[in-house]
């Protein structure tokens, strides 16, 4: 079990964030693993025995980095969400979508080297099952928030199969870069019209 307790002090606080953002940027990079903790400690502008104090590893770290991207993932997910307040049902899920997408632009290194590291650590794995399960969940309150425009004659096992799907989509995405021939720039909007035509919404 990996944990890190939070510093006390400004200035440790300080050490860690740089640590967790040049282990970020090694990990988009493909070179966290070849890269050593005396080298880390000087990219962050610390020191090897800061980091031994601050987090005694590299499993600590990468750890750390996982656990700092889901905890901004959900807190960036609930600012989509709460834009979207008041918004017709396919202008909610269109922009529910095209948030989420966003969410995942420029991470694409960072998220395939936690991907793949999930693959082979359990605690990675559950709480990526987590962040997809609290994606998945927004997802489901928004559009059963609105039975009435729902045609599907079974909105909440429609409404859970189309966030398996769309997370599928998505980290699919993330993991080749391209979702086939569609261009990236339109993929939120294809997307939203094959939920918005699955679950059949009425336009209102």
């Amino acid at each position: 079990m990996y944990s890190i307790a939070s510093p006390t002090q400004a200035r440790s606080r300080k050490a860690l964030e740089r640590y967790l953002n040049v282990a970020a940027e090694l990990l988009a990079n493909d070179s966290f693993e070849e890269t050593g903790i005396s080298q880390i400690a000087q990219l962050a502008e610390s020191s090897v025995g800061t980091f031994y104090r601050l987090l005694g590893d590299k499993d600590v770290l990468l750890y750390a980095v996982h656990e700092r991207f889901v905890e901004q993932s959900r807190d960036a997910v609930d600012s989509v969400i709460a834009h979207l307040d008041g918004l017709p049902l396919t202008a909610q899920i269109e922009g529910f979508i095209e948030g989420v997408t966003r969410l995942f632009d420029g991470s694409e290194g960072l998220l395939r080297a936690l991907i793949r590291r999930s693959s082979m650590d359990v605690q990675f794995r559950e709480r990526f099952h987590q962040l997809n399960a609290y994606i998945g969940q927004a997802f489901c309150r928004i559009v059963l928030a609105h039975p009435q425009q729902i045609g599907h004659r079974h909105p909440q096992q429609a409404a859970d199969l189309t966030a398996h799907m769309l997370l599928a989509s998505l980290n699919y995405l993330t993991m080749v870069g391209t979702l086939g021939v569609t261009p990236r720039k339109v993929v939120p909007g294809e997307l939203s019209h094959l939920v918005c035509n699955y679950l059949e919404v009425r336009r209102v």
